[in-house]
């Protein structure tokens, strides 16, 4: 086993409809990769370095028709493990992070508030529900596909 076989069995299942699982494993791949290239930071703190220096990366594979180094989002639902700035705005590093990687990795379950969708919609559309592209996956594994290319 490798990071590479994490990333390709990845790839398979989402191409096969198992997108949680597919999330899952590419989850874990940036674990590994983050904790092989800083040792020395939390989990926490070492994952989110990884999504913010790929975040362009990630945005564009990840989120069709968007392109950016940052995303702030409003966050109008409670989702554990989340901590809004004091205009209910979160950075979608915390999304990634807490919401989806550690309930996958701890629970093998992301919060309900989160709805996958097929289309390019990020954030809150309905009251207590939030919207992140199934494509995310896409942007993840491009991210460690980047991240191993400079390695």
């Amino acid at each position: 086993m490798s990071i590479q076989s994490f990333i390709q069995a990845a790839q398979l299942l989402y191409e096969n409809n198992y997108f949680d699982e597919g999330l899952c494993l590419v989850c874990c791949a940036i674990d590994a990769s983050a904790a092989q290239n800083h040792p020395q930071l939390s989990v926490g703190d070492r994952y989110k370095q990884f999504i913010s220096r790929h975040f362009r990366t990630i945005s564009k594979f990840g989120f069709p028709g968007i392109e950016a180094s940052k995303i702030r989002i409003k966050l109008n639902c409670q989702i554990e493990g989340l901590k809004p700035d004091k205009d209910g705005y979160v950075d979608i590093t915390q999304i990634i992070y807490h919401t989806i990687r550690c309930g996958l990795v701890h629970s093998c379950t992301v919060d309900n508030s989160i709805i996958f969708s097929d289309r390019t919609i990020i954030g809150n559309h309905e009251p207590n529900k939030f919207m992140i592209p199934r494509s995310l996956i896409w942007g993840l594994i491009a991210a460690m596909n980047e991240d191993v290319v400079k390695s």
